[in-house]
């Protein structure tokens, strides 16, 4: 038994995926999406957290299905008797990787605007006041519709190379990059 993996994906791991969904809907979620996610949930923790799954099985989600006449997928009263979770389409990795790519963007820009307040400035001197922390109200992001021609010119170089299992370059492409740009 992993526990520790199993409460990472089981819980966390689901929860944030949860949060980033309810942020995309503007808190609005589909409540056929959201009675999905709660029983994924409470099945995956069960084999870890069996009574306390069960409980909230029991008490809040299974009156909703029960009530249901469009949802059909859970129809035991015993959370152990519900089926294991199944994938409902298979994984699109462009689609994960543009959410990875946001998330990063979203962490970087919070770091931005904390260093911003701030002023990323030294402590003030023995006697001076500190500075008032800067409030911001708006944050404008600009995405362009293509790459500038130099990276045009990189990518175009890379795609001359070949990629190991790793998704690592195979060969020296920092040298076939420089030597296609002025040292400027």
């Amino acid at each position: 038994m992993k526990y520790k993996q199993a409460l990472k994906y089981g819980f966390f791991e689901l929860q944030s995926i949860k949060e980033d969904y309810l942020i995309a809907k503007g808190g609005k979620a589909n409540a056929y999406t959201f009675m999905r996610f709660l029983e994924t949930q409470l099945v995956l923790m069960n084999p870890i957290i069996p009574h306390f799954s069960q409980y909230c099985w029991s008490k809040y989600v299974y009156p909703v299905f029960k009530a249901s006449q469009n949802y059909d997928h859970a129809t035991n009263e015993n959370l152990c008797k519900n089926p294991w979770p199944k994938v409902s389409a298979p994984y699109d990795k462009v689609a994960g990787d543009r959410l990875e790519f946001l998330k990063k963007s979203k962490s970087t820009i919070r770091d931005g605007l904390e260093k911003a307040k701030t002023g990323g400035k030294k402590k003030p001197k023995k006697g001076a006041e500190p500075e008032a922390p800067k409030v911001f109200e708006k944050c404008v992001v600009f995405v362009a519709n293509e790459y500038p021609e130099f990276k045009k010119q990189c990518l175009t170089i890379l795609q001359g190379f070949e990629f190991d299992e790793d998704n690592k370059i195979v060969g020296d492409h920092i040298t076939a990059i420089r030597e296609a740009f002025d040292k400027k």
